[in-house]
């Protein structure tokens, strides 16, 4: 029998929101109206076109009631402890949750993370990923964030860990602990150096001098100079009230903050304290030091820059502790609500909040441009009071990959510059219904969907419906009309679809002119017969390998073995899981661009229980706003810039290079389109693509990436992808493969059976897993910074048989 659970689908709530909004809305489209027609002159108004006039008072008041906040889920919680490194390139960050992340500034990109427990100290050593970690038990670790090792473990604290600070040359550590004792260790080879004691209560701060012979430290209200080789230390006049955190300047003047929100210098040499002056209007727990002298206090008050004179130069109402963060007057904040704030300390503005999750992480800027890994991505929705949509409805304008590191490094870079404010309001998406023509069907076989869209004032410029997760192409659409119903724009499309026996999931999608996406409409239609989880699928493998380039400076060296790997894999460890494998392998000379092409238009005649295999290793190149990948012929007769060309070559150069990335090179948008027309709905595309050395900008590889999540979310396929532009350092030959196919393989193995192991990899287990590994083992075979994207759309399914689980 059938089981349609629903007929007409609209989005949860929609019938309370229409209500709510109507009164209010049609009083101030009038009121609009009235506004804008007392603002004509009256010879004019005659032959104004007056519909002209009531369509943009209804978009203008959509705008104003679409103004939906953001939402965290699942908040890791509140930031203990913050560090920046004295490069500014490394941030860590240690959570209410236990776990201390890292994020590279330079790249944008989170490069690891471990689990801690209760962490209130946190150093990290110049211009690397160790960072020195002071937990609860007394113990300090010291960790390799980007693999996740730990280097050593030095214990001797009783009790929680308060403070950690490393020497201007990071070969020794010093720590301070509840139990009143400063430990000093050695960072090269772990060896204890000093255990200074006899402190009448916890140790609450501890700074270097610009030398590193110098230790300062803060009890109550005493601060002592410690010789770092030895000797007893120099003891200061007390502060005025107790010591929260000090801080050397570059001519050796030691500055605390206090307890009561001033702060206090004692000059070199001289033991006799300076005048207070008012500092932060609360407790502080962090002060730094920028470049110039100016002053950076943070704790219950929030944060204030205070000048080398002492004068306020900037207030932030909100955090608890601070850092100065790369780029011209830019702070870093954290709050209590677990949230990273950067701000401009010149306008006192906030550009973006780094929100942290216990799955992953997010960061979103004040227009509402995001970026961040994609379970944290997850976590983070735009809400109304009726509505909830998820980030991934305003990925296509308002993603922005690597967007932290162009907010401090490279504002220009954006690649969406122009975008509107989400919370000021913007033109809302359309309302969508999903309804079936007819009877409810009973077998297999045809079917007709009705996808309606109701305009609410951002137009509607696209509709999508999805069948068990792939999208549909414009072959399935039977019938589209658009017609008006009270003053509303509404637009039909029927689609034909073929219902496979079980679950025939559907979900429709209406996006707006500003390509921000609906509510989805979903329902699920069973039929009778046999299921497609009764019956085995085939397996289909495309593998493109391609080391030889017709332009020998192209030349690769692992990307056809990578190729070989996987079709291995399929041979030796996918047999028990399927019907019949099919592979598609095409080597070096024999992948050029129609062969690619012909062995898509193969596909189209597998089933819907089918499950195809995409992988594309070779060169990738980013023009004219979408990704190509490069078929072996291209290059023939190029020549690449060099750093002895003048500027006007090099730029004649690119612009020959890029035109022929489009005639030559296979773009995403017809991977898309290919993809589309293949029979099976369970699809996997992985890429590992390196850039061809034609443009290495700093952020050159995220146009790249934008446009291969675009191809996922519009296809509903799962994507997995290595293009990040120096990925010629990651080619290992230990390994003989590169980092990313390695561990591909090494997940589709069994290393990605995550508990709770049910002996079988899946594709989004997959994508989890080597998106999670690749970034520790590229840091540490090649010290090269390699982040893998990935994008999850369709319904999830085995993959390959885990060659370690017991039964």
């Amino acid at each position: 029998m059938a089981d349609c659970k629903l007929a007409a689908v609209y989005p949860k709530g929609l019938d309370v929101s229409m209500r709510i909004m109507s009164w209010w809305f049609i009083a101030g489209v009038v009121a609009l109206m009235i506004v804008t027609l007392l603002q004509v002159p009256p010879a004019q108004a005659q032959g104004m076109n007056q519909t002209r006039i009531i369509n943009q008072a209804i978009n203008n008041q959509s705008r104003l009631a679409f103004r939906p906040r953001l939402v965290v889920r699942d908040s890791a919680g509140p930031v203990d402890a913050i560090d920046l490194d004295s490069s500014q390139r490394y941030l860590a960050a240690a959570s209410r949750d236990g776990l201390v992340r890292m994020w590279d500034l330079q790249s944008g990109k989170q490069v690891g993370r471990v689990k801690a427990g209760p962490v209130r100290a946190l150093a990290i050593q110049t211009g690397s990923r160790v960072a020195a970690i002071g937990t609860g038990t007394g113990d300090v670790i010291i960790h390799d964030m980007g693999t996740g090792l730990e280097i050593r473990r030095f214990s001797g604290h009783q009790g929680m860990v308060l403070a950690a600070r490393l020497s201007p040359d990071g070969s020794i550590l010093a720590t301070g602990g509840a139990d009143g004792t400063i430990r000093l260790w050695d960072m090269t080879n772990g060896v204890p150096l000093a255990t200074l004691d006899g402190q009448a209560g916890p140790v609450a701060a501890l700074a270097f001098d610009v030398s590193g012979r110098t230790l300062a430290s803060g009890i109550g209200r005493t601060v002592r100079l410690w010789p770092v080789a030895g000797g007893p230390p120099m003891i200061m006049e007390d502060a005025d009230a107790e010591v929260r955190a000090l801080i050397f300047a570059a001519d050796s003047t030691l500055t605390a903050a206090l307890s009561d929100g001033m702060v206090q210098s004692w000059q070199p040499g001289n033991s006799r304290k300076m005048r207070g002056r008012p500092g932060l209007d609360g407790t502080p727990s962090t002060l730094a030091i920028g470049k110039n002298g100016t002053l950076l206090l943070a704790g219950d008050g929030g944060a204030v820059l205070l000048g080398r004179s002492g004068r306020r130069l900037a207030t932030i109402p909100v955090g608890t502790m601070a850092v100065f963060a790369p780029g011209a007057d830019r702070v870093l904040v954290a709050d209590r609500d677990g949230r990273l704030l950067l701000w401009d300390s010149e306008s006192e503005r906030r550009l973006a909040q780094l929100l942290i999750t216990r799955r992953g992480w997010a960061i979103v800027d004040a227009q509402g441009r995001h970026d961040g890994s994609g379970p944290g991505l997850l976590d983070m929705s735009w809400q109304t009071d009726t509505e909830i949509f998820e980030m991934v409805n305003f990925s296509e304008p308002y993603y922005e990959p690597g967007l932290l590191a162009k907010l401090l490094l490279a504002p220009d870079a954006l690649l969406t510059p122009d975008v509107p404010t989400i919370g000021d309001g913007i033109a809302p998406p359309p309302l969508v219904r999903l309804s079936i023509a007819g009877a409810p069907p009973t077998v297999p076989g045809p079917g007709r969907i009705i996808v309606t869209a109701q305009d609410r004032g951002g137009s509607i410029s696209r509709i999508t419906l999805y069948h068990n997760g792939k999208a549909l192409t414009d072959r399935h659409v039977a019938d589209t009309r658009d017609t008006v119903e009270n003053g509303a724009a509404i637009r039909t499309v029927t689609y034909n679809i073929d219902l496979i026996s079980g679950d025939n999931h559907l979900r429709a999608v209406a996006a707006a002119s500003n390509l921000v996406d609906s509510v989805p409409a979903e329902t699920t239609i069973t039929v009778g017969g046999p299921t497609l989880s009764a019956e085995k699928p085939a397996l289909h493998m495309v593998v493109i390998g391609i080391n030889q380039y017709a332009n020998p400076l192209l030349t690769l060296n692992y990307a056809v073995d990578d190729a070989r790997g996987l079709t291995n894999w399929a041979q030796q460890n996918a047999k028990g899981l399927f019907s019949e494998i099919q592979l598609h392998p095409l080597y070096d000379k024999a992948a050029t661009k129609r062969a690619i092409s012909d062995l898509f238009g193969k596909l189209q005649s597998t089933r819907p229980q089918d499950i195809v295999v995409i992988y594309l290793a070779g060169h990738g190149e980013n023009s004219d706003g979408s990704w190509f990948f490069l078929p072996t012929e291209f290059g023939e007769g190029l020549s690449f810039p060099d750093s002895n060309m003048d500027r006007r070559n090099i730029a004649a150069l690119r612009g020959n290079l890029r035109q022929a990335v489009v005639t030559s090179g296979l773009a995403a948008h017809t991977i898309q389109q290919a993809v589309g027309q293949i029979g099976a709905q369970r699809i996997v595309l992985l890429i590992d693509a390196c850039k061809s050395g034609s443009v290495r900008d700093l952020f050159e590889g995220d146009a790249d990436i934008k446009s291969l999540q675009m191809l996922s979310k519009q296809a509903g396929i799962h994507l997995l992808a290595a293009t990040e532009q120096d990925q010629f350092a990651v080619e290992v030959k230990e390994l003989k493969h590169g980092v990313f196919t390695y561990i591909m393989l090494k997940a589709l193995t069994g290393e990605a059976d995550i508990p709770p192991s049910d002996g079988m990899v899946s594709a989004v287990e997959l994508l989890y897993y080597t998106a999670e590994e690749v970034p520790s083992m590229a840091f540490n075979k090649a010290k090269s910074a390699q982040f893998p994207t990935i994008y999850s759309r369709g319904v999830d399914f085995p993959l390959g048989i885990s060659s370690r689980w017991e039964r």
